[in-house]
């Protein structure tokens, strides 16, 4: 799916929820949330190619295949995070968009804790 497909979808659902807006805000933000759900879906196939070759890539370098699928799990965390938060400042939700960014944040931090263990074993194992 080439970009201009994907920036007209985006275009056409924005200048449809901008005019629902004014007369039907309920339905301003189901359209954007569709819009939203659509673009995603036509990317869905390019981000499991990319996620097929980051597993490969794990795969070749030995011993680095935790570390890859950890990668993928925060990037999908990050990905899902920004997303709730972008429907929620959609909504005019601003106070819970940012309790999604944090909450997002968090779970990154307490996934990647394992790999900073590693690495201060590493370090110390030097010393």
């Amino acid at each position: 799916m080439g970009i201009f497909q994907i920036i007209a979808v985006g275009v056409l659902g924005a200048v449809l929820a901008v005019l629902l807006k004014q007369q039907h805000p309920e339905y301003a933000l189901l359209v954007s949330i569709i819009g939203g759900v659509v673009i995603l879906l036509m990317v869905l196939p390019m981000l499991m190619e990319a996620v097929g070759f980051m597993r490969h890539l794990g795969e070749m370098a030995d011993g680095l295949g935790a570390y890859t699928g950890l990668a993928l799990r925060v990037i999908g965390v990050a990905y899902m995070a920004e997303i709730g938060a972008s429907v929620c400042n959609d909504a005019n939700e601003s106070a819970i968009a940012a309790k999604i960014d944090l909450a997002g944040r968090v779970i990154i931090v307490v996934m990647a804790m394992p790999v900073i263990a590693d690495i201060v074993r590493i370090v110390t194992g030097f010393l």
